[in-house]
């Protein structure tokens, strides 16, 4: 089955988005909750800070990951790290999410170059840098205006978390590594 994203008027006159996947025979419509309205805003540090963003924006089916470009030239030694400015302040997630800063797939691949795997939470202010580290025998440098990391965003998940005598029983029980080989 093909399934397209459609932006429609539900019976009260509201827009709405629904996925439609169909062939010859079956049509699914499924209704997307859009009402999870994700505003990030950032106070720019930096004459030269650009604005995370997403390669590919198309409805629902765009990229997970925002962009966060270099404002300065910087040489991240070989086996060593660096910090990278991005030239932005978080000023502004909307309650209820979190992001994380992750790697760009062609910098790990090509270079060697990861990005420190930070948890950003949900009410820090402050100075957004990206830490990389060079796992290559090589200096790499990040030059103003590339793409170092991104960020992913999440929906936050506040557990109960208690004490109890006993863990309950699971198939898996107390088997630890390799126990699914």
């Amino acid at each position: 089955m093909v399934g397209r994203y459609w932006n429609v008027m539900d019976e009260d006159g509201e827009e709405t988005m629904v996925f439609v996947e169909s062939d010859s025979t079956v049509t699914n419509i499924e209704t997307v909750d859009m009402s999870k309205q994700l505003d990030v805003k950032f106070v720019r540090t930096h004459e030269d800070a650009v604005l995370p963003k997403a390669n590919n924006t198309s409805d629902g089916t765009g990229d997970s990951g925002y962009d966060l470009t270099a404002v300065d030239t910087i040489t991240v030694p070989a086996r060593g790290s660096a910090v990278i400015p991005v030239g932005l302040k978080l000023g502004y997630v909307t309650p209820g999410f979190w992001f994380r800063i992750e790697p760009r797939s062609g910098l790990g691949f090509k270079s060697g170059i990861q990005p420190h795997l930070g948890v950003i939470d949900n009410g820090y202010r402050g100075d957004l840098g990206v830490k990389l580290y060079n796992f290559s025998d090589t200096d790499f440098t990040a030059n103003k205006g590339d793409r170092v990391a991104q960020m992913v965003f999440y929906e936050l998940l506040q557990p109960k978390v208690e004490w109890i005598d006993e863990a309950v029983n699971s198939d898996r029980g107390e088997k630890g590594f390799g126990s699914s080989d």
